[in-house]
């Protein structure tokens, strides 16, 4: 009895997966207006009202996709705060260059996770009150821990951590603007890569600043 269970919480599971990743793919490509249970359905080869038994709405499940997006993203972040927790300097720098390479991977996933709104909806279904990205408060810990070991001086956490996030998403979004696109006129400052190196040195030496 109980293997029967755990097989069908598998099947339940792998099933989710699957229309995770089949609504993450549409949602990129059309957009929340192009995107519908019932295309959605069609995809996948099953019923929409069997799609319901999972998510209430396309929103719910807009949230859903970046919740596990999220918990995937927050993952990586965590195991470079474990190689680098006890250089600052060098913690932070291997962060910002993670965002990029994450951006310039998966531009649209990072749009859909930071930048993009979900679909409207009157009401909000239980992944989305439950959903609260951690990256934010990821940055505020590892500078208050700075700051509790010494490594930064004379620093607010919050304030410098929002900041940080501002410089980076900013970064980012640039990177992916018209003023990098190869035979653009106003294509004059490099590439995106060099802009974002250009970044990453300056944050070195503010943080260095900090931490002596």
């Amino acid at each position: 009895m109980k293997q029967t269970r755990a097989r069908s919480e598998e099947a339940k599971t792998e099933q989710i997966e699957r229309i995770i990743e089949t609504s993450r793919d549409i949602f990129l490509k059309e957009g929340f207006k192009g995107f519908s249970m019932r295309s959605l359905a069609n995809r996948l080869g099953m019923s929409q009202s069997n799609l319901y038994n999972y998510w209430s709405s396309k929103r719910e499940l807009w949230f859903d996709i970046i919740k596990h997006d999220f918990m995937e993203f927050e993952e990586e972040l965590s195991k470079i705060a474990s190689k680098h927790q006890e250089n600052i300097v060098e913690l932070l720098e291997n962060i910002a260059e993670y965002y990029f390479v994450f951006a310039k991977t998966n531009y649209k996933r990072y749009q859909m996770m930071f930048v993009l709104p979900p679909p409207p909806s009157d009401s909000k279904g239980p992944a989305e009150l439950e959903f609260e990205p951690q990256t934010i408060q990821f940055l505020v810990n590892i500078l208050e821990n700075a700051t509790d070991t010494g490594q930064l001086k004379g620093v607010d956490a919050e304030k410098l951590a929002l900041y940080l996030w501002a410089i980076v998403h900013g970064t980012t979004y640039v990177s992916q603007s018209i003023v990098f696109f190869p035979g653009a006129k106003i294509a004059k400052y490099g590439s995106a890569e060099e802009f974002q190196n250009y970044v990453i040195e300056l944050l070195k030496h503010q943080f260095s600043f900090f931490s002596s």
